[in-house]
């Protein structure tokens, strides 16, 4: 996942941020099922709820597998669950096409086998909606990079984000990120950034 092993928590000023647990499928089932929210995130949908307990499976196998994963970002002052943020599992194919957008996965294991793929973590977050404008996705993400850059040696780190969410990428664009290009991802396209390291 994104701590070493035996470091349980990340903590900025205002937040921890730690693996998801049982406690918070509830939580995730909720916000990835609101409208607003989801319609950011993989194919745009609101998800139903076994979606989001495959989804939660695959974040507990990535910790196992990948040493990656998204975490629960608990506000302090209150102990309240509020998003998420980490490095996901994420692959992209190695070589685009004149004819089609290059796809990409988030958690290796569902791309094909059939596709010559690269790893590249993806640094993501999605919190509920009642949280956005607080400066949270910003703060989340700082301690995700900054934990990245001293403790964990990736070549490169992109950030996915749909065209539409203006928020998100003004989130990626306070540390300098690059824009790489376009990619397909849950059967729509994402902008691309790569993260200075």
């Amino acid at each position: 996942m994104t701590l070493l092993r035996g470091t349980d928590i990340l903590e900025t000023e205002r937040l921890c941020l730690r693996r998801l647990d049982h406690t918070d499928l509830e939580f995730f089932i909720g916000i990835h099922s609101d409208p607003e929210v989801a319609r950011y995130i993989g194919a745009g949908n609101p998800r139903p709820q076994a979606e989001t307990e495959r989804w939660f499976e695959d974040i507990q196998d990535s910790y196992q597998n990948a040493n990656l994963g998204q975490l629960t970002v608990i506000r302090k002052s209150d102990g309240a669950r509020i998003g998420r943020c980490g490095l996901s599992d994420a692959v992209i194919e190695k070589t685009a096409t004149a004819d089609r957008l290059r796809k990409g996965w988030f958690f290796s294991a569902h791309a094909p086998k059939e596709f010559d793929v690269e790893k590249l973590p993806e640094l993501g977050y999605t919190f509920g909606r009642e949280h956005w404008g607080q400066g949270y996705a910003t703060e989340a993400a700082r301690s995700v990079y900054d934990y990245a850059k001293c403790h964990l040696a990736f070549p490169a780190i992109m950030s996915v984000i749909h065209a539409d969410n203006a928020g998100s990428r003004a989130v990626v664009m306070k540390f300098g990120v690059r824009y790489i290009d376009i990619v397909e991802l849950a059967g729509r396209p994402f902008e691309r950034y790569h993260w200075p390291l």
